[in-house]
């Protein structure tokens, strides 16, 4: 049988739960009221900066692919059997070098037929030519004479230069497209010839933009974690009809040879500046029906402040008016606030 005692303990335990658990849950409540007592007593915390002129920049970007100064591909002049490739990719030719050569019995070509002729007319043009001199022969025959030299002469080039494909001018041949032995068709590209001591990318600007891109202007690219500055040397006045934008070339020093032909970049062109600007975080920057606008500190309150933007750099507004040097922009806690609410600056 249980004493007094015992059930006097059975009966107040839970009592004292109870009262433990009654206790936990008011002062949940009490704290959650403190805290909401604290926001609107103290004020919602934010963080500001004061506004102060910064150099403002306005870039476009380009991709494109780096090219010589001056570049050309040649040309197979008709199919047939690559015989000997005299240059490789980096070397540096002369204009009219022998950079590949076609077998000299080429069918198409008549290369020793036209070769024939050419050595035959020009012994006797020679001959002819010592014969007037004397006065042993009459100048008619000697007219006759060098008249077929010259055919055979042109003959004999035009069918030279179907089997010896020449350099176009002096420059690094950057691209070979074929092996020897290799059987080709007529007009098939052969090897690319450029002079890289500068390098040019031409880049398509549309309709929109076109306006702010001008010749002389600045230009970057990044290449092997270097950059290299360049400049607009030309800009075109007309769309061009298969792209449907406009072009501009840009054009890079590359007398160090660090510049590749060929490869892809970004060029980056410096459209605007302004070196003392009040500029703003584009996400600092919140719309409504009357226009865009910031939050700025004002006596311990949110200010709105609506503002009009100048330029868009694409991470900051360049901004033209509503914001003044000064000014205490609130640069944290701006999701919560309303204009003329009490706001705690925090460091």
């Amino acid at each position: 049988m249980m004493s007094t005692n015992s059930i006097i303990k059975l009966l107040f335990i839970p009592a004292l739960i109870s009262l433990m658990l009654f206790t936990a849950c008011g002062d949940d409540k009490e704290a959650a009221k403190s805290m909401e007592q604290i926001q609107e007593e103290e004020g919602i915390p934010v963080q500001i900066e004061t506004v102060n002129y910064q150099p403002f920049q306005k870039y476009q970007s380009y991709f494109s692919k780096l090219a010589g100064i001056k570049e050309a591909t040649k040309g197979a002049p008709l199919g047939g059997k690559i015989a000997r490739i005299n240059f490789r990719v980096g070397d540096y030719v002369k204009e009219d070098q022998i950079v590949m050569e076609f077998p000299q019995d080429q069918p198409g070509a008549m290369y020793d037929q036209a070769k024939a002729a050419y050595d035959n007319s020009e012994k006797t043009y020679q001959r002819m030519k010592t014969l007037l001199a004397a006065g042993e022969t009459s100048q008619a025959n000697f007219d006759g004479v060098e008249a077929q030299y010259i055919v055979n002469k042109r003959n004999y080039e035009a069918a030279r230069k179907l089997i010896f494909i020449e350099a176009p001018f002096n420059g690094t041949v950057v691209d070979v497209k074929v092996k020897e032995g290799d059987n080709v068709k007529s007009e098939a590209s052969l090897f690319t010839v450029a002079q890289l001591n500068k390098m040019r990318a031409k880049i398509w600007i549309t309709e929109r933009e076109i306006g702010e891109i001008k010749r002389g202007m600045t230009a970057s690219i990044n290449f092997g974690g270097k950059e290299y500055r360049g400049k607009i040397v030309e800009v075109s006045m007309s769309v061009d009809p298969y792209k449907q934008a406009f072009y501009a070339e840009v054009e890079f020093d590359n007398s160090r040879n660090e510049l590749k032909s060929g490869v892809t970049v970004e060029v980056k062109t410096l459209v605007y500046e302004n070196p003392q600007a009040v500029i703003v975080s584009r996400n600092l920057v919140m719309n409504d029906e009357n226009g865009q606008y910031v939050f700025v500190e004002n006596n311990g309150v949110a200010e709105m402040r609506y503002i009009s933007n100048g330029n868009d750099s694409g991470i900051y507004y360049e901004v033209s008016k509503g914001l003044n040097v000064g000014d205490k922009l609130i640069t944290r806690g701006v999701a919560q606030l309303t204009d003329g609410v009490k706001v705690n600056v925090i460091q």
